[in-house]
């Protein structure tokens, strides 16, 4: 099929499937909130997230939605009880979906306890998410283990199994985009693209237009093992995708598939003791905080032979060690990680090291980092001409943040200093950022500023200066212009955000980036500014299953780009419409 008929039919399908589905798009109604649950407090309307592109966020907030009532208030006090004592595994570590299936299908099978379910959401600290578990107060008597293996019923796919010490279920993500740039690489592919080798086809000046799809599928599971504190969990998928249509590498029509998640953990928790440790091994998520150092988003591979360059949605690592104890608010946890690259662009880089973070739900967010890189075949170019090794690169990072400083307002500051064992390296990065909340507005809208440098290299000196974070990343944090990230990476970098983020329906939230983006060290012939970049986000969550992302984004060059195209730069401007469908 040519691939301007297949834009045309996927535009159509994606206009329907929206339409069809805000048709479904309301949940049933539920009996009044229970005196014993959580009440929501003023803040960020924010749309329901798809759980599975937030695998490895920490969880910021665990927040009770507890409705109806067994007819005794004792007896509702009990229950929420049992609840806390299920869901406190859960704030060890990472969001992980399997375990938090499982913890719902245990609230499933308690005696009146009935409707459970989660949800998951942005958080007002950034990089975690706020993790919703709500449930119907009755007084019915326990629930059966269902699935299809029990009962043989198509109806009850995607669970296979579920008892209050069991889940196994189907995984199923359908994502696919259409997207369609004006004027890539600021017109001038060629600047940008020459040396890279996925570069095949890059596209000239003017518009150009693709689609990507994905389709996830494999299976999940997480059980309660041996002793009643002690789980067992994991997942294996494949992933297959595809692309068609002229994208910022190449033209041709062309899918892969490979192994996504394939990954074991096992988690010991006491909910009394507010303690837990967790270790898992394999090809997972994991992120660092919020993407300053390390992002799930940068994990995988997700063009040239991969297709995806704009849908992502490869976030795997290639493999991953992962082992955290937790008591109350401390965390201590260390990290062993092997990024998914390219097959045969693979440069055998590995981050190992060890984090710790005080988190207080309301308060103080404190952490201390520090990692190393073991091994690398990455060279560094430095201003003068030559290079470093990666490898042996040592990495110190310090994290302060406060959720409520009174009156809607919040503040986080990150610092990081870089030197090595094997190289003359000397290089730091930090930002500081301060938000406010209009709580009581309608729409709850907030702004949020923040200063941001990563250092850049002086050609006059030995010593390397640029930092170097190869792995930080997210949309909405550290791909700072969803343009301008194409041709400027988080380093030799500084930038001012402004950000505008406001709700006008629990569904649905919109947020409006500003960038200004400017060298940390002059090019040699002078130009500093890297320019400006305005970028559009809308998020709809228009069922549970299904859920909508809209970018429009444009760039306007600045002297470095103009001096780097030789006066050939042209503004860059994007249009992407995402949907993401979960079984």
């Amino acid at each position: 099929m040519p691939a301007r008929a297949l834009l045309r039919r996927l535009g159509w399908a994606l206009g329907l499937a929206a339409v069809a589905a805000a048709a479904v798009a309301q949940s049933p109604a539920r009996p009044p909130r229970a005196a014993v649950s959580d009440t929501p407090l003023p803040g960020v309307v924010r749309a329901e997230l798809p759980p599975q592109q937030f695998t490895g966020y920490a969880v910021n907030l665990l927040f009770l939605d507890l409705y109806g009532g067994s007819g005794s208030d004792e007896r509702d006090r009990a229950l929420r009880t049992r609840i806390e004592q299920q869901t406190q595994r859960l704030r060890s570590g990472p969001f992980n979906q399997p375990l938090t299936e499982q913890v719902v299908a245990a609230l499933s099978a308690e005696p009146g306890l009935r409707d459970v379910r989660y949800a998951v959401y942005a958080s007002e600290r950034p990089g975690s998410i706020v993790l919703v578990i709500s449930a119907t107060l009755t007084s019915d008597g326990a629930s059966a283990a269902r699935g299809w293996l029990v009962d043989g019923q198509a109806g009850s796919l995607p669970v296979l199994y579920e008892s209050a010490d069991a889940l196994l279920r189907l995984q199923l993500n359908v994502w696919a985009g259409f997207f369609s740039d004006y004027n890539p690489w600021f017109a001038s592919a060629p600047t940008y693209t020459a040396q890279s080798p996925i570069a095949l086809d890059p596209p000239g000046p003017g518009r150009t237009s693709w689609v990507e799809g994905m389709v996830e599928f494999g299976i999940a599971g997480a059980t309660r093992f041996g002793a009643p504190d002690l789980y067992l969990y994991g997942e294996a998928t494949g992933m297959t995708s595809g692309a068609t249509g002229q994208d910022l590498f190449r033209s041709d029509t062309r899918t892969e598939t490979l192994w996504e998640k394939v990954y074991a953990g096992v988690l010991w928790a006491q909910p009394e003791t507010q303690r837990s440790a967790r270790l898992s091994v394999g090809r997972q998520n994991w992120q660092l905080n919020n993407g300053f150092l390390f992002s799930r988003y940068a994990a995988g591979a997700n063009a040239g032979p991969n297709p995806g360059l704009y849908l992502n949605p490869r976030t795997t690592y290639q493999m991953a060690v992962l082992a955290e104890a937790r008591q109350g608010p401390f965390e201590l946890e260390f990290f062993d990680l092997d990024p998914a690259e390219l097959k045969g662009l693979d440069s055998h880089t590995r981050f190992q090291g060890l984090r710790a973070a005080w988190q207080e739900d309301a308060r103080w967010d404190l952490g201390l980092a520090a990692y190393r890189v073991p091994e690398s075949n990455t060279l560094l170019r430095s201003g003068n001409g030559s290079v470093v090794p990666r490898e042996g690169e040592r990495t110190l990072n310090l994290r302060v943040g406060h959720r409520d400083l009174g009156a809607g307002f919040s503040a986080l500051a990150e610092a990081a200093w870089q030197d090595s064992t094997e190289a003359a390296i000397s290089a730091r990065a930090w930002y500081a950022q301060l938000a406010y909340t209009a709580k009581t507005v309608d729409w709850k809208p907030s702004v949020l500023f923040r200063y941001a440098t990563f250092s850049g290299d002086r050609p006059d000196t030995a010593t390397r200066e640029a930092f170097d974070a190869p792995l930080s990343s997210g949309l909405d944090e550290w791909v700072q212009g969803v343009n301008f990230k194409k041709v400027v990476t988080n380093s030799n970098l500084n930038s001012y955000r402004l950000r505008f983020n406001a709700g006008p329906d629990p569904r649905l939230n919109f947020t409006i980036d500003a960038y200004h983006l400017w060298a940390d060290v002059p090019l040699p012939t002078g130009q500093q500014t890297y320019g400006n970049e305005l970028d559009f986000y809308l998020r709809w969550s228009i069922t549970r299953q299904l859920f909508l992302l809209g970018v429009a984004g444009i760039a306007w060059p600045g002297d470095v780009i103009k001096a780097q195209t030789q006066g050939a730069a042209r503004p860059w401007s994007t249009v992407q419409v995402s949907l993401f469908w979960g079984f």
